[in-house]
């Protein structure tokens, strides 16, 4: 108790001191520091900096830095660091014109997960965000994109067969979501159901998820929110270092390899890397049989270089994506009454029923090529100036079934060819009077040809853009404060010849886009939120002009000239709680859509000289989204926890019936059931390195989706299920180098079963049964 007095009187008088100093004094020193994890040396982001005797705070950015201009030079401070999970630290220190401090905090239990966010001044949007664990990520990533994503509440897969995923945000996807890799939105033809994103998840060291409108950031693209993958940093210390992954998997006796080495030479500013990953596998198989012509094989390659100085840094990286994915053949019929029997049928019809790793039509060969440099200028400790300059090439061909002997055997049915160029340029600030944040402009030009197939116009679209984003806190003051703005414009202009009717048309658009964001810590663990955010986004090529039988996901699509740009009011209310390994966050949201634009299924078929097809028809309506996202993390005791995740959602449509004035409410079509994960997670005491060993058992239920339209289902919806998994790894050592070892077992029961949002629900069960192993070695 003594002792406890004697400190805080020796704290109090230095303040004391500190204050009387400050009324004599020209006071512009600023105080800068780092914020590290003491047993990692991992830089920790958004940890609170506090200092007594001015009675001002900041907060440390995403690679940890702070800095707190106006203090005095020679003056005894007293600074704290809070960050949440840790131990706190006060410190006292005395400035000088090049003090440069660093604060290493102890966790109190080691954390789970890093979350590390956009490498920018301007901080996270106050609105709901999910993370990948570390663990999660490993297990995903030598599948696909949307298989890494769907174990985050309120993130689901729509699919095309077994072979094709695509994510889901709340309900949306395709154009509305912005697939972010490296800071660079990726421009591809992500307006197909079955146009999977062209990204190899090895190339992302965190992936995170920020539902809702986040538009402002990321742009017309980002109505739904975005999915946003970050590298690992490069290399800092000279030498060489990287990892080396495998993976083998029982299901299409599939094999991921994927490696990335780091360089950085002596004495230079400079560092470099080279990853890659190749992926082989045959055709799948369901629990009573092969799902024939769904093979896949896959190589990519990528490379980052940097050059860093006192205020320049200079990032080139380039990367390329190779695709080819084989399409169910028994999707792919040849006139209206097998069409029929085939949807009738239990098993899939004209289904070539054994394994191989031969890929056939129907299939999918995409290429997508990417450069971009970036920039940043360090204007002063305040701010600084980034640029970005992206040059990006989607190449897509689909190729349908063919008679062997006509001339379009060789040949695909459908060709696409996109390039874009993109530019950004964004000032950002640190604390300023407690306000921190950025402005920004932004610039696009998109040109695409349709070699083969017309089931689109070609296009040339322009678009430019400004931004400004501003936050409030004040530490310790509880309460958090976000404004926003955003212009946007788009031009396009649509010709084309033949199968599509003569078309040359050009349309415009432009509007406001807007958010506010409100947070409230009521401790330093528990917090609530509160964002609102208006977007919008124009109407694509597609959904004005399509008019054919889209290849990939087997069906007629038809659009609509007379569309108009959808506009959206979303809302969320996200309470979070988080302490040592305890979490807990529920988000609930509401979306409510003016004019949105949705793929209608019809009643009916269509009859091509390709064969027959289901029709959907581009619609549009008012419509509301709505529902809860849940995720919960609560220790049992020592080393068993239980996790769960549950997403719900309600999405309906205005409609007006032929004939009426009246309006009634109608259910949209192709939106998520509900959907919940739970389980059990044994965690093996940490070694002396820290790395953990875990096994998880977890369940995943699907409900039957009854919240259907009143017309356009070929097939009744799917019925409810329960598929059971098994995740597991331990880490051993090879010297000073660690090995991960891991397994995973997918539908662990190998049941039967089909999914709503998979457009092969008509044709064949989902897959069954898979035993994934992994192995990754860090050297």
């Amino acid at each position: 108790m003594l002792r406890n007095h004697l400190c805080r009187g020796a704290f109090g008088l230095l303040g004391m001191l500190a204050a009387a100093g400050l009324l004599a004094q020209d006071c512009h020193i600023p105080l800068r520091g780092i914020v590290l994890d003491a047993d990692t040396n991992e830089p920790i982001p958004y940890a609170s900096i506090h200092v007594h005797a001015v009675d001002r705070g900041t907060q440390s950015d995403e690679s940890g830095a702070f800095i707190l201009p106006n203090l005095c030079e020679g003056t005894t401070y007293i600074v704290e660091v809070h960050h949440v999970g840790c131990v706190h630290q006060t410190q006292v220190v005395q400035l000088q014109e090049s003090t440069l401090l660093k604060f290493a905090l102890q966790h109190n239990q080691l954390l789970d997960e890093v979350l590390v966010s956009e490498k920018a001044y301007t901080p996270p949007p106050l609105q709901s965000e999910a993370t990948v664990r570390t663990e999660d990520l490993a297990v995903a990533q030598g599948v696909n994109l949307g298989e890494t994503l769907r174990r985050l509440p309120g993130v689901s897969t729509l699919n095309t067969g077994a072979t094709i995923s695509k994510p889901v945000i709340q309900g949306l996807h395709s154009n509305r979501i912005a697939v972010v890799q490296n800071g660079l939105a990726i421009e591809g033809q992500q307006w197909g159901a079955e146009h999977a994103p062209e990204v190899d998840p090895f190339t992302a060291n965190s992936v995170r998820v920020v539902k809702g409108a986040a538009g402002l950031r990321y742009g017309v693209g980002a109505m739904a929110g975005a999915v946003v993958l970050e590298p690992a940093p490069l290399r800092e210390d000279p030498g060489t270092g990287g990892w080396l992954a495998i993976g083998g998997f029982s299901n299409g006796l599939g094999a991921v390899v994927s490696g990335a080495v780091d360089y950085k030479p002596e004495r230079q500013p400079l560092a470099f890397r080279l990853q890659g990953t190749w992926k082989r596998s045959g055709n799948l198989r369901a629990p009573d049989y092969w799902l024939g012509n769904t093979g896949a094989g896959e190589f990519n390659l990528s490379a980052m270089s940097a050059w860093k100085t006192r205020r320049w840094t200079h990032e080139l990286s380039g990367s390329r994506f190779d695709q080819q994915i084989g399409i169910l053949r028994a999707a792919h019929i040849g006139n209206l009454s097998n069409l029929m029997a085939a949807i009738q049928s239990d098993t899939p019809r004209n289904n070539q029923n054994e394994f191989t790793y031969a890929i056939e039509r129907p299939y999918q060969d995409v290429q997508h090529t990417l450069g971009q440099y970036h920039t940043v200028f360090q204007l002063s400790d305040t701010w600084k100036l980034s640029g970005r300059y992206g040059l990006q090439h989607n190449r897509r061909r689909e190729f349908d079934v063919v008679r062997s002997s006509s001339s379009a055997a060789t040949k695909p049915q459908l060709a696409f060819t996109l390039w874009t160029n993109t530019l950004d340029i964004s000032a950002d600030h640190r604390p300023i009077r407690h306000w921190q944040g950025g402005v920004g402009v932004q610039a696009m030009q998109q040109t695409n040809t349709v070699g083969k197939g017309g089931l689109i116009p070609d296009y040339t679209a322009w678009g430019a853009s400004a931004w400004a984003v501003e936050r409030w806190r004040r530490y310790p003051q509880p309460w958090e404060v976000e404004f926003g703005l955003r212009y946007d414009y788009r031009h396009t202009r649509a010709i084309t010849l033949g199968n599509l009717v003569n078309l040359d048309t050009t349309v415009h658009f432009g509007n406001l886009s807007g958010t506010v964001g409100v947070a409230h810590h009521f401790s330093p663990y528990l917090r609530v939120q509160l964002h609102s955010g208006y977007a919008w986004r124009p109407p694509h090529v597609n959904e004005l002009f399509a008019r054919g039988v889209h290849q990939g996901s087997a069906t007629y699509e038809q659009g609509r000239a007379d569309l108009v740009p959808e506009k959206a009011w979303n809302n969320q209310l996200t309470l979070s709680y988080a302490r040592a390994n305890k979490s807990v966050t529920l988000t609930l949201y509401r979306n409510q859509v003016q004019d949105f634009i949705y793929l209608d299924p019809q009643n009916n078929f269509v009859l091509t000289i390709r064969g027959a097809f289901p029709a959907y028809f581009y619609a549009q309506a008012d419509a509301v989204l709505q529902g809860l996202d849940l995720s919960a993390d609560w220790p049992l005791f020592a080393g068993l926890a239980v996790e769960a995740r549950a997403s719900v959602l309600r999405g309906y449509r205005v409609v007006v019936d032929s004939g009426e004035t009246a309006r009634r409410q109608d259910w949209l079509p192709l939106m998520p059931t509900d959907r919940f994960q739970y389980g059990l997670r044994y965690t093996f005491k940490a070694g002396e390195n820290g790395h953990e060993s875990y096994i998880r058992f977890g369940a995943t239920t699907a409900l039957l989706q009854t919240r259907i339209p009143d017309a356009g289902l070929l097939k009744a919806a799917p019925g409810a299920f329960t598929l059971l998994g098994l995740d597991a790894a331990h880490t051993v050592w090879l010297g000073k180098k660690p090995l991960e070892l891991g397994i995973s077992i997918q539908n662990l029961g190998n049941l039967r079963y089909r999914e709503y949002l998979n457009f092969f629900r008509y044709y064949a069960d989902e897959t069954g049964v898979q035993v994934g192993l992994r192995a990754k070695w860090i050297f």
